[in-house]
């Protein structure tokens, strides 16, 4: 039996392993933030009192720098404590860019309301206008830097076993399958699996030992973190698990069995003192759902009056090509499983599926035409779906429609395959942009992204996706 003076000795060098993770990668982070604020800072100041503006602005009263150095530290104190509110510091794996950008642009403005409310009442010294503005439009672009720089640090430090989770995983069944291949890709994100609790599920996975152990195989292999996804009729020993590891440094995470049933985000909420875990909720209501759709409109008629030009031309390319007709329309499924017209220009022979009936196009597909093999590489094809959504039948951003058939084939076989039809289909969705494209993967991994984004819709998310189809295509893959 381990000695309780050995069991404090093995907790004390746990806790010194873990202090990169939970002290220095967040003091690393405030720092690099705090630099890019005082230099955009000191840039601005430079811009309006010296180049360009200071020639042709010059400025009435004399400047102090130091003033000026002081504001850009105080901005920076008060986004440190804007972001760390906001949790900014608080994660130990590393958190993609695009989601660090929405916490950069909120933080950047409130930080400078609070700044300059609090300037409002300084009165011993007039500070440029100019100047301000200037910070705001620099910082938020050096502070993306700065996170990218910061980024880069965290994966070499995770790669050198710095600041990294040992992780160990008890658990059976396809979610515990799913979850072993995701940490094991996890390195670069703060992960080092290291094995199960219990037997093995999957050949290779190595066992570390049973559930009566836990106890001392938490302190033998000094795990950080260990994720509990019990098949159902295992819950019991929850208890057991929660028990043995009650007053040592190691955190739990639980993945219910339902997650088999409901794929979706679970939230918890409250009824008289009882946690509640709400599988399924309206993706998309009230003023969000108003925007997105103003959002959708406007960009839509903006996108149709300028590149008009453009629809002449891949119309004018597909007609000299094959002939006509130049457009070809599908009957797609929608939201609430109703069924619109797709238009797209034609890629393929006519009469492609006369002889195989409706079938999905591969790569290298002989029915693929000269001009539509450029139109499916840039996914210039699905322009005229802008007219779709335009109308309101599509959305910028959604699952991708697909055809009747397929959809009362697939909703056989994948559970939960009509839940994409809770909201408008899209140009470009969350599949996509992962790299879930047709034939180059599976409908069910596809299904499961689809309602990962129904589950955690916002605009945020919108204009990630959009973001990363513009990255996509330009990359020659094609998005849409």
């Amino acid at each position: 039996m381990t000695t309780l003076k050995n069991k404090i000795k093995t907790k004390s060098f746990s806790r010194q392993r873990s202090l990169a993770a939970w002290f220095w990668l967040p003091m690393i982070a405030a720092v690099f933030d705090a630099v890019a604020i005082i230099a955009a800072t000191l840039l601005a100041y430079f811009l309006r009192f010296y180049w360009p503006l200071g020639e042709y602005l010059p400025p009435r009263w004399h400047i102090q720098l130091g003033n000026y150095v002081l504001f850009g530290a105080v901005l920076g104190v008060v986004y440190l404590m804007v972001s760390w509110s906001y949790k900014g510091y608080s994660s130990r794996i590393r958190v993609p860019l695009e989601q660090e950008v929405g916490r950069i642009l909120r933080g950047s403005l409130l930080a400078m309301g609070m700044v300059l409310a609090g300037i409002f009442f300084y009165r011993e010294f007039s500070y440029s206008r100019l100047a301000f503005m200037g910070t705001l439009f620099l910082m938020i672009p050096a502070l993306i830097v700065a996170r990218t720089l910061f980024q880069r640090v965290q994966i070499w430090l995770f790669h050198r076993g710095v600041g990294v989770q040992r992780v160990a995983l008890w658990g059976s069944g396809e979610v515990a399958e799913k979850l072993w291949h995701d940490f094991l890709r996890g390195k670069s994100q703060g992960f080092d699996f290291v094995g199960t609790i219990g037997p093995s599920p999957i050949p290779g996975m190595p066992s570390l030992g049973e559930i009566p152990m836990l106890r001392s195989l938490i302190f033998e292999h000094e795990l950080d973190l260990l994720v509990m996804a019990p098949p159902a009729g295992e819950e019991n020993q929850m208890s057991e698990i929660v028990k043995a590891t009650e007053g040592l440094p190691v955190e739990l995470l639980y993945v219910p069995s339902a997650i088999d049933i409901s794929p979706s985000r679970i939230r918890v909420t409250e009824v008289g003192g009882k946690p509640l875990l709400r599988l399924k909720t309206l993706p998309m209501a009230g003023w969000r759902y108003v925007a997105k759709r103003i959002i959708d409109f406007a960009f839509s008629a903006v996108f149709l009056l300028v590149f008009s030009p453009l629809f002449g031309l891949l119309a004018l390319a597909v007609y000299l090509d094959t002939g006509k007709p130049i457009f070809y329309k599908q009957k797609r499924v929608g939201m609430d499983g109703r069924e619109f017209d797709v238009v797209k220009f034609r890629t393929m022979k006519v009469d492609a599926e006369a002889k195989s009936g409706p079938v999905w196009a591969k790569k290298g597909d002989p029915r693929v035409t000269r001009s539509g093999g450029f139109l499916r590489r840039w996914s210039l094809d699905e322009l005229p779906q802008i007219w779709s959504v335009f109308v309101g039948h599509m959305s910028l951003v959604g699952p991708r429609p697909e055809r009747p058939h397929f959809v009362e084939e697939f909703s056989q076989h994948i559970p939960q395959y009509l839940d994409r039809h809770r909201v408008k289909s899209g140009l470009t969705g969350w599949a996509q942009v992962n790299g879930l494209r047709g034939s180059d993967s599976t409908i069910e991994e596809r299904t499961a992204y689809d309602l990962y984004y129904i589950e955690n819709w916002s605009l945020w998310l919108d204009f990630r996706i959009l973001l990363r189809t513009v990255a996509t295509v330009i990359g020659g893959r094609g998005a849409m």
